[in-house]
């Protein structure tokens, strides 16, 4: 009984630091401009809220499934499999979380932009400058977050399928069930927390970045900016 009170620092820190502030802008959102739920009415009735939570929801919704698509495989040969360069590896799909969203957004330009380095060595190989100026686009602005979010859903994939009894899959190995088959009724229904989880993980962080959409995307940019207008002039 006496462990418990171990947590009370943190419970201390989350009141404080995230449910206080976070009811607080709650209950002060209902006493600006008009009626109580005037201001959520905005989201949806006025075109630039509605069109900066569109491109967000959008956006973070193909980061998600982009993530779990791409990660899937890696996060099953790390909770699987044991090879040499194995730390090495995971290292390299950790190591997007040690830059800010600011820098991966110059990366991306870098790369991708009108004189990306992409662009030139195409242009050189094959005189032909595809993917010139796709860093100010959506997909320039897809592939910079999926990149971000790379290592979060490598990482809860991995440790949701280090749980995973491998010897089910035996099992219905065993009982003559072949590869797709184990796929949809073994694998799949027990990893579905996990896919959830990493779903959930890599949309919430993508809806809330703002730094690679600031150097990336301009109209992404604009949009938001336009919303943080219209929210001064709520208030």
């Amino acid at each position: 009984m006496k462990h418990k009170y171990l947590v009370f620092p943190l419970t201390l820190t989350v009141f404080f630091l995230l449910i206080w502030p976070s009811a607080s802008l709650f209950l002060k959102s209902f006493q600006f401009a008009g009626p109580a739920l005037f201001n959520y009415g905005q989201l949806v009735l006025d075109p630039v809220f509605r069109t900066a939570l569109a491109h967000s929801l959008l956006l973070s919704f193909g980061v998600a499934m982009g993530s779990i698509l791409l990660c899937l495989g890696p996060a099953w040969l790390f909770a699987r499999k044991e090879f040499h360069g194995k730390r090495l590896l995971r290292s390299l799909f950790t190591l997007p979380m040690s830059f800010s969203g600011i820098i991966i957004g110059f990366i991306v330009v870098l790369m991708l932009g009108r004189i990306g380095f992409l662009p030139q060595m195409l242009e050189r190989c094959f005189h032909h400058a595809w993917f010139s100026g796709l860093a100010y686009r959506f997909g320039g602005l897809l592939l910079a977050y999926l990149y971000f979010e790379i290592p979060r859903a490598t990482l809860t994939l991995e440790s949701s399928l280090r749980k995973f009894d491998f010897q089910l899959e035996a099992a219905a190995r065993s009982l003559g069930a072949n590869r797709w088959q184990r796929l949809a009724y073994v694998v799949f229904p027990l990893i579905t927390p996990a896919l959830f989880s990493a779903f959930a993980v890599t949309f919430c962080v993508s809806l809330g970045s703002f730094g690679v959409a600031l150097i990336v995307s301009k109209r992404f940019f604009i949009a938001a900016c336009g919303t943080l207008s219209a929210i001064d002039r709520l208030s």
